[in-house]
């Protein structure tokens, strides 16, 4: 499949800014379900945009420029050709152990609930890939999908506790019952393309970017698990960043100089491009 990505973020500004740093995690790398066919970056004022790499192999871009200015957009347009690899995980350069994925950040910190929920899931004649798919099914009925699916995302034993989220937030509490059970997880930021079949009304609409987990599984390697969707990812998924959880992960970094009073428009779309 080949999908077509536009994006584009626009800043205004009360007061003009003197200097701007951004940290831009918005471009996927090749690995076996997906290539990169083109890709453009294009902020709107003159500056210095170099690539670079963060420390669990991310594309990041750094965008610096100084001012004066009281606007910046920043534009994004690529074209990525996907292939279903029914949830496996190939062709990826993991920079760090899998046994990092094991740790907690302050929003997969294990709660007891979330601690009692994944060991109920646990069962002994189960092999680890049977719980993962166990417990992807059982947070996509436990967890309703959010009006707001653009909303900040939550601490997982928030999500837990009111029974809904967004996709997220249903992936942190993903990592949180995965490493409580001794398999590392990572948390993955992407887009998602839309689905061919007309969508029910009654369901909160899926936020074109994304996110999704991948598991260790013994015996496997790396499998990813959307319990958003409950099903592996397919060629709909494109992947773009990992990380421990969301804050790894964030598309944008931003630190400026000046600047007073920030309003900050998005403008995102993710088609199909049918053959």
């Amino acid at each position: 499949m080949r999908i077509r990505i536009s994006h584009e973020t626009a800043y205004r500004y009360e007061t003009p800014v003197r200097s701007i740093m951004q940290a831009l995690r918005v471009m996927p790398r090749d690995h076996e379900g997906q290539v990169v066919v083109s890709w453009r970056i294009e902020p709107s004022i003159d500056g210095r945009l170099r690539s670079d790499e963060d420390a669990f192999g991310n594309l990041v871009h750094q965008f610096q420029a100084d001012g004066p200015f009281d606007h910046l957009a920043i534009r994004i347009d690529g074209i990525i050709e996907t292939t279903d690899t029914t949830g496996f995980v190939r062709g990826v350069a993991d920079v760090v152990p899998s046994g990092v994925f094991l740790r907690h950040t302050q929003a997969t910190q294990p709660a007891e609930a979330l601690i009692i929920f994944a060991r109920k899931l646990a069962r002994p004649e189960q092999t680890p890939l049977e719980t993962l798919h166990a417990l992807m099914s059982s947070l996509h009925g436990e967890i309703a999908l959010a009006d707001d699916q653009d909303a900040r995302p939550t601490t997982a034993s928030e999500a837990f506790a009111r029974r809904s989220g967004s996709a997220a937030d249903m992936v942190h509490v993903f990592c949180v019952c995965a490493r409580e059970l001794g398999i590392p997880t990572r948390f993955v930021m992407g887009y998602l393309a839309p689905q061919r079949e007309p969508v029910d009304p009654s369901v909160p609409r899926l936020a074109e970017r994304h996110a999704w987990a991948e598991s260790d599984v013994p015996g496997f390697g790396w499998i990813g698990f959307d319990p958003c969707l409950d099903l592996c990812p397919t060629d709909r998924h494109v992947r773009v960043a990992v990380g421990l959880d969301h804050a790894d992960v964030a598309p944008v970094r931003m630190t400026r100089v000046g600047g007073g009073g920030e309003t900050a428009h998005v403008a995102l779309s993710v088609i199909r491009i049918d053959q």
